[in-house]
């Protein structure tokens, strides 16, 4: 377990484990995901994650390497990294963040 890192204002997801900042809502690129457990978003940019060595992964949308992620603070598994895409018309989720909803909590954080 580590500590948290940074903080974000706004409106924010963070980590349904321990409350951690993962993201800014202005940073969903899509609600249209699913991941292992049901509904995810997927985020530009993602904050107090660590992530695991890529590998190559079977998902709905094909084959792409990912790295799982997870939260610094208390290691919930969150989702995964889109490191490489194996289509060209799926380029623009490379970097990109998939966290499960079912692993964050919607909150209104102002510092």
């Amino acid at each position: 377990m580590g500590k948290f890192t940074e903080y974000l204002d706004g409106k924010v997801y963070s980590c349904i484990g321990c409350r951690s900042n993962l993201a800014r809502h202005t940073d969903i690129v899509s609600k249209q995901y699913e991941g292992n457990s049901g509904p995810a978003y997927l985020f530009r940019n993602a904050v107090n994650v660590r992530c695991s060595p890529p590998k190559c992964e079977q998902l709905y949308s094909g084959n792409h390497t990912v790295s799982t992620i997870s939260c610094v603070t208390c290691s919930y598994q969150l989702g995964w990294k889109y490191v490489r895409v194996s289509s060209p018309r799926q380029k623009y989720k490379e970097g990109t963040y998939l966290i499960e909803s079912a692993y964050t909590i919607k909150e209104n954080r102002y510092v």
